[in-house]
């Protein structure tokens, strides 16, 4: 008892060496005693980078004053040692201490003094950050430290952060770190020199904005410090007119530029896009169902670490083009962004590009892709797309005469610079052009980095929709009336219905159809990249556009083609009826000049009819012609038409795409339940297209109707597994399987493979010479049609279709071409209320008449 209470006594004695001071007074004397001797360290070696034992005594002195500092600052004001601090200018002692220690010692001694360094600066003192000599110590500091240790770096940039910082939340300070040269030094140093205006390194004007740049690029800690610090600084700049001008005039935007175009040029123009197939167990259940399992993904394509930094300083391009409130900054940011990035490297990289096997274009597609899909900066998107697409409106947002001097000299320079150059002009060869020949390629991953481009395009940019569609000029659409209008919609519907008969349509379709109003306002809500639209109202589609032909020519060959191309396909075709400047006349639905009411006595509405009558003549439904029907419902006719020459060929049609279809809307992992017994005629081992098939042979006997409708949803817990026993069944014991029960068994197993086999036969798509039209039957009183015609020749057409595909794969189509009728059926119906496309014409008229 007595050794524990001498210890513990001892350790409170008062007299123990290496106490803490308490009181600021004696913290006071202790910051004192240290900073003398890091002086006196300092003084007496002569050469201290060849001393160690000066090194780590500099290390520990500098330690200590942390920890007194660290002390204080936990009390309340005032702070004596933070304020001795400033007066002694002990920074610019650390600095020198720490530069000149022995290497072996360095990383401990700079992360020492980047602590006091950042004690200084976040304890607002007068004296510090506002002081010139802390300005050049901690300058001096960062720029000539060893950087090697990646937490050393990270601190170091913090630093020069924390300055931006309060440079940011107090401009007055900003003199101490910035010191621009007089006009009159500039023109003497031109002359001298012979340096023109623009791009002019100066790097004694602002060194603190030269280090942050210098770091800009970096990942992790300290390139995040760096771009948020360079952000602050150009965010200052719309309350300081001097540094404003030096911005215009400096090389910051030339820097910015060229530092995004050379992370653009590591990107490679010959990647190998490799698909996110990662395990085969889990890829989506619509991929494993289809013939290219093994080579493709739903998923966008895998691209490396150089990607992911290019985009992170493409984001750094947004932010600084948000923070800053200077328009002349921001023009002059934007000039060097299309000059020396979209005409120097990114257009050329498009234009250059080789579709051959091996080739670039789908890898530049795929770029623009992910460029596009990020950036949501308006005048950002503005200057890429017009300058891509050749947009005639394509211009200077401001004139020449409202700039600043400094603006119009930077212009003229790019300008000069841009001539030089000598590059090709987007004008003979724009990203339509570019788009028109990545749908025409033989090769399936340019086909869907164009659709996947296209899509983004009319999705996120969509305002720019009728430069890649061509549409009529001066002819909106017309709104048609509440019968039009179900007439429609029942003509789709009953596509639908005739590829799958669904029991649960109608909630289904409730749930496209929110969808669908869903993304119409958000379309409406999207603010306007271009801002000199002639007219906002939808127009129509040219059918001669080459652009939509190409799509009609995909989409032709639905059932051959990748069901990734079709699920990007689809996507396109949406979101060009889902834009508010193309009106879905002619294409989709029937002009509704072209609609007969001859089978109505009043199809000519008089004035004087009453406005209940005008109701309901509105809600008459019209007929049309075969010679007037729209181009994409004619394709989505002749689809539809060979299914149902396949449900005549095949009895069981109808259960296999039933039960593909519920297959597909499974949940990925509910394939494989750990939980569940493997079936007893499953092998161990199975890939994911055949692990299916043991159910989908079983489908029949849920099936009564003579053409195999379902009477009830498909149950395929039940078809996984087989039938329960009692609990006091023979059955249950394996060693006494009945012969009857072996039979079955050996029955459901020759099922499956049977099935299996059929599935990946190669099955016979083209259509028969005597299917070429189509009646009225079973979809819903179908009009007769006529086969689509394209720009493209037959043998064209016909190679593109002359790739195998099983009867599983067109199963699996067939499913995507059912979604997609219901979600284009739907888009339809939210566009009649949300965009009024339908209505009562002439009602209006009438009730002011009659109220007259």
């Amino acid at each position: 008892m007595d050794f524990w209470s001498r210890l513990i006594g001892g350790s409170r004695s008062p007299s123990t060496k290496g106490s803490r001071a308490t009181s600021p007074t004696e913290r006071l004397t202790a910051f004192k005693q240290t900073c003398n001797t890091l002086q006196q360290i300092w003084r007496s070696t002569t050469t201290p980078s060849g001393n160690l034992s000066a090194a780590a005594q500099a290390r520990m002195y500098i330690e200590r004053l942390n920890s007194i500092l660290s002390d204080e600052s936990r009390g309340p004001a005032p702070h004596p040692c933070l304020a001795y601090a400033a007066s002694s200018q002990i920074f610019v002692t650390i600095t020198k201490v720490t530069l000149s220690s022995y290497d072996g010692g360095q990383v401990g001694t700079l992360r020492a003094a980047a602590i006091f360094f950042n004690t200084l600066i976040d304890s607002e003192v007068d004296g510090i950050v506002d002081n010139r000599l802390f300005a050049r110590a901690l300058v001096d500091l960062v720029r000539r430290a060893d950087k090697h240790d990646e937490d050393v770096e990270g601190r170091l940039v913090e630093l020069l952060f924390g300055v931006a910082n309060n440079v940011r939340l107090q401009p007055s300070i900003l003199p101490a770190w910035f010191a621009p040269r007089p006009d009159d030094q500039d023109k003497e140093r031109q002359a001298n020199t012979g340096t023109e205006f623009a791009g002019a390194t100066r790097t004694n004007d602002f060194p603190l904005f030269y280090l942050l740049v210098e770091y800009v690029h970096h990942a992790g800690r300290a390139g995040d410090f760096a771009r948020t610090g360079l952000l602050y600084l150009i965010e200052t700049a719309s309350r300081s007119k001097i540094l404003e001008r030096w911005l215009i005039e400096s090389d910051l935007a030339t820097l910015m530029a060229t530092g995004l175009g050379a992370l653009y040029s590591q990107l490679g123009r010959y990647p190998s896009l490799s698909f996110d197939t990662t395990e085969e167990e889990n890829l989506p259940h619509i991929v494993a169902l289809s013939d290219h399992a093994g080579h493709e993904s739903a998923l966008p394509p895998r691209l490396d670490a150089t990607m992911d930094s290019f985009m992170s300083y493409l984001l750094f391009w947004q932010d600084t083009l948000d923070h800053c409130k200077s328009a002349e900054v921001n023009g002059t940011l934007l000039d060097h962004f299309q000059v020396l990035f979209l005409e120097q490297l990114l257009y050329p990289s498009l234009l250059e590009s080789s579709d051959v096997e091996g080739g670039s274009t789908a890898a530049v597609l795929t770029y623009l892709y992910r460029i596009l899909e990020s950036i949501e900066q308006h005048d950002l998107v503005h200057r890429i797309l017009h300058f891509l697409l050749a947009s005639p409106s394509d211009s200077q947002p401001t004139s020449k005469v409202d700039m600043s001097s400094s603006r119009r000299k930077s212009l003229d320079f790019l300008a000069a610079f841009s001539e030089e150059a000598a590059r090709p002009s987007p004008a003979l060869f724009n990203l339509r052009d570019l788009a028109l020949l990545g749908l025409q390629s033989s090769n399936r991953q340019t086909v869907l980095a164009t659709l996947r481009l296209l899509t983004v395009l009319l999705q996120r940019h969509h305002s720019f929709a009728r430069s890649l569609v061509r549409t009529v000029s001066g002819h909106p659409g017309r709104q048609r009336t509440v019968g039009a209008l179900n007439a429609e919609l029942a003509q789709l519907l009953g596509l639908a219905t005739s590829v799958v008969d669904d029991p649960t349509l109608n909630h289904s379709f409730e749930n496209y159809l929110k969808d669908a109003s869903w993304i119409l306002e958000a379309r409406l809500s999207m603010l306007p990249v271009e801002d000199d639209l002639e007219d906002d109202r939808p127009l129509q589609l040219r059918k001669d556009d080459p652009i939509v032909r190409e799509l009609l020519n995909l989409i032709s060959t639905f059932f051959t083609n990748s069901v990734v191309v079709n699920l990007a396909l689809t996507e396109v075709l949406k979101s060009i009826a889902s834009s508010h400047l193309v009106s879905l006349d002619g294409w989709i639905l029937v002009d509704p000049m072209k609609y007969d009411y001859s089978t109505s006595p009043a199809t000519e509405i008089d004035s004087t009819v009453e406005v209940l009558e005008r109701i309901q003549l509105a809600y008459h439904e019209p007929t049309w012609s075969s010679a007037h029907v729209p181009i994409l419902t004619s394709v989505l006719h002749s689809l539809v038409q060979q299914i149902q020459g396949w449900r005549k060929e095949i009895p069981d049609f109808d259960i296999l795409i039933a039960a593909r279809r519920d297959l597909l809307h499974q949940d990925n992992d509910s394939r494989q339940s750990p939980s569940r017994s493997r079936h007893a005629s499953e092998p161990p081992t199975r890939s994911p297209s055949e692990r299916p098939v043991a159910r989908m042979a079983q489908v029949g006997s849920d099936f009564g109707s003579p053409r195999g409708r379902a009477t009830r949803p498909l149950d395929l817990q039940s078809i996984a597994s087989p039938p329960q026993r009692p609990a006091g069944s023979p059955a249950r014991d394996h060693s006494v399987l009945s012969t009857a029960t072996r039979e079955s068994s050996m029955t459901r197993q020759s099922a499956a493979d049977e099935l299996r086999k059929r599935l990946a036969e190669p099955f016979q798509v083209r259509p028969q010479p005597e299917q070429a039209r189509i009646g009225a039957d079973e979809a819903g009183d179908i009009k007769e049609q006529t086969a689509v015609h394209t720009d493209r020749s037959d043998d064209a057409i016909v190679d593109d279709s002359s790739e195998s595909a099983t009867l599983g794969h067109v199963l699996t189509n067939a499913v995507i071409l059912y979604e997609f009728l219901l979600e284009l059926s739907a888009i339809v119906q939210a566009r009649g209320s949300l965009y009024e496309e339908a209505g009562f014409p002439g009602v209006d008229a009438a009730a002011d008449s009659s109220s007259n």
